[in-house]
């Protein structure tokens, strides 16, 4: 029920014991807050005799924000306004749930203590003190942290100062921690388990072991596919896009040209060390080529089928004989350097075809270019055949997809996340920790965005970030093409999206409290904060991965790419063949969503058909 303010004021008062015999200190700090309380109201048009209305409840945040803004005063004023009002509300919302503790319905601990307190007049830090507990203990309680179990003695000792019966707080203390629900054996992934149990080869090429030739190659390569006019002949859709260092993760020397990158280029010059260590270090009795010296490293070896067919039969082997999405990637980015006509290798058989062993060597520019055409045409049948799946994306989230709700278990373990951040000394880095990774989860949900796109949103004090807005109007994410993966999806349209309502408290309270914490006095461009040095967060995927595994029951932990696909799934069950909704949502187009969840439609289609049948009997 409303009131007036005059009873939030006598409330105030007896906070600081006014009418106690209060010492200057606590006189002059109620003195501080009445003159907050006082000036807020007048910009509310209210007076202390109005009833408290929304400007104290539902639009509390919003109002004061508004008014912060309207007063001439400065800095440290504004900020102790802000920090008295949001004292004196607290004090509010306690009064609001004083209500009787009832025996039959369980009453959360936190809400039971902010009561009893608030009917004492007595301040928090007061009454710890005269309880004989840690104030900060105290305060970790009321902002709803559950209590150790060796702080029971301190719950006990609060009970008696309350005049409480024994026990009536402890009954309150929630017995699930996430501790305890976590315990449920997980499903190891298959490919998690193959992984463990596969030898490491140790094949691959160290990026200091290339030598000068080869690296004289791939920087012609790398301007071939990068510039906009290469002097060889390319297909339109063979360039590799480059983006701002400041919109990806670490990327590789071998794909940088000044302060941008190409994040194709990386992961293809990842492929051609291991592809280059196989061809040098694979034994003869392993599917290796068994030549009689030691071959130069180059990029000729991509036009020659014996050198192909041995690294993408070495890939299917250790996959357990699955030709997979691997398989079809690195297919691709050859058979486009072998492409008749417009292919890198094609062209240039001078250059390169002197680069083999004698005995493998074809004869002449025709021999050379009848070579590729035969290497094109096994990539072409390894990309056609390879339609396997070495690590299926649902295992991971196998015990979310089996619910009704699949995405509950994520707001669930966000909420387990926001307790432990309120059982964390306030303003510690712990605090500012756990606040950031509930973040980073909800962000997951509401904007199910690549993690390389998530680690790269930037938020700036003038307004210019990819995050734009703020806690009074609300924010959106503003991204241009370079910030995605796929680059202009639908043709050239920017990705212009509001970021959900619920989870817009948790960012305002991170970018105003959080944030600043983690920094550490370090400036940086980046909204999620993980780099010590306020670089880019590198670490994004291993967080939400111990999180995940952490935090939701049953879970083997998962990364960011297994969110979306959780996302994608759950609403193409709940909303079959809408795929123009995934597509907005994930940020791909249409057709790539249509190809990647086909099986959902046939599962539909079947689940139809099916209850046809049913109907007929």
């Amino acid at each position: 029920m409303a009131f007036p303010y005059t009873d939030l004021v006598s409330k105030l008062q007896k906070t600081f014991s006014i009418d106690d015999n209060p010492s200057a200190s606590a006189v002059q700090q109620y003195r501080n807050h009445l003159s907050a309380l006082n000036s807020y109201l007048v910009y509310c048009g209210k007076t202390q005799e109005s009833r408290i209305g929304t400007e104290f409840t539902s639009e509390f945040e919003t109002k004061l924000r508004s008014y912060l803004s309207a007063i001439d005063v400065a800095p440290r004023t504004r900020r102790d306004r802000a920090r008295l009002l949001k004292a004196i509300r607290r004090l509010f919302q306690a009064t609001q749930d004083s209500r009787p503790i009832c025996s039959e319905k369980q009453v959360l601990l936190s809400a039971t203590l902010r009561m009893r307190i608030a009917e004492t007049g007595v301040a928090p830090k007061t009454l710890a003190r005269q309880a004989g507990i840690d104030p900060t203990t105290l305060w970790r309680w009321l902002r709803g942290a559950t209590p150790r179990e060796d702080t029971i003695p301190s719950l006990h000792r609060l009970e008696v100062r309350l005049g409480l019966a024994r026990d009536t707080l402890v009954q309150l203390i929630e017995r699930h921690s996430s501790s305890q629900t976590n315990t449920l054996a997980a499903t190891v992934p298959t490919h998690r388990l193959q992984m463990a149990s596969r030898p490491r080869h140790c094949l691959t090429l160290a990026e200091s072991e290339l030598n000068g030739q080869f690296l004289k190659e791939w920087e012609m390569l790398f301007a071939y596919k990068t510039t906009n006019f290469p002097m060889l002949e390319r297909q339109a859709r063979a360039q590799w896009r480059l983006i701002p260092e400041t919109a990806s993760v670490r990327i590789s020397k071998l794909a940088r040209r000044g302060t941008m990158v190409c994040p194709t280029a990386d992961i293809f010059s990842n492929r051609m060390r291991t592809f280059l260590g196989v061809v040098n270090g694979l034994a003869l009795e392993d599917g290796g080529l068994g030549l009689d010296e030691p071959p130069e490293q180059t990029l000729a070896w991509c036009a020659h089928p014996r050198a192909l067919e041995c690294f993408l039969q070495w890939m299917t082997s250790r996959s357990g004989g699955i030709r997979h999405n691997g398989q079809k990637v690195f297919a691709r980015a050859v058979a486009s350097l072998l492409r008749p006509h417009t292919g890198f290798l094609w062209q240039q058989p001078e250059l390169f075809m002197g680069r083999l062993p004698s005995q493998l060597q074809p004869r002449g520019e025709s021999g050379w270019q009848e070579m590729c055409a035969k290497s094109h045409k096994l990539l072409r049948e390894y990309i056609r055949s390879s339609t396997g799946v070495s690590r299926n994306p649902e295992e991971p989230i196998a015990n979310l997809l089996a619910q009704q709700n699949p995405l509950q278990p994520i707001r669930d373990a966000i909420s387990k996340i926001q307790a432990e951040a309120a059982a964390s000394r306030p303003g510690g880095i712990a605090e500012a920790r756990h606040k950031r990774n509930a973040l980073v989860l909800a962000l997951m949900l509401s904007n199910p965005l690549r993690a390389r796109t998530l680690v790269s949103l930037t938020w700036l004090p003038n307004g210019q970030g990819t995050l734009r807005g703020n806690p009074a109007e609300g924010w959106r994410i503003q991204l241009q093409g370079l910030h995605l993966k796929t680059g202009d999806f639908q043709r050239g349209r920017a990705y212009n999206v509001k970021v959900a309502d619920w989870v817009k408290p948790m960012l305002d309270e991170y970018i105003e409290e959080h944030r600043e914490t983690l920094l550490q006095g370090k400036s940086s461009p980046y909204l999620l904060v993980g780099d010590e040095e306020g670089g880019i967060w590198e670490g994004l995927g291993t967080t939400v991965r111990k999180l995940t595994k952490r935090y939701i029951p049953g879970s083997p932990g998962f990364g960011p790419h297994a969110i979306r696909h959780l996302v994608a799934t759950d609403w193409l069950r709940k909303h079959p063949d809408d795929y123009l909704t995934v597509a907005e949502l994930l940020g791909d187009a249409p057709a790539t969503v249509l190809a990647h969840y086909a099986h959902l439609r046939r599962d539909d289609s079947f689940a139809r058909y099916e209850a046809y049948l049913n109907g007929q009997g």
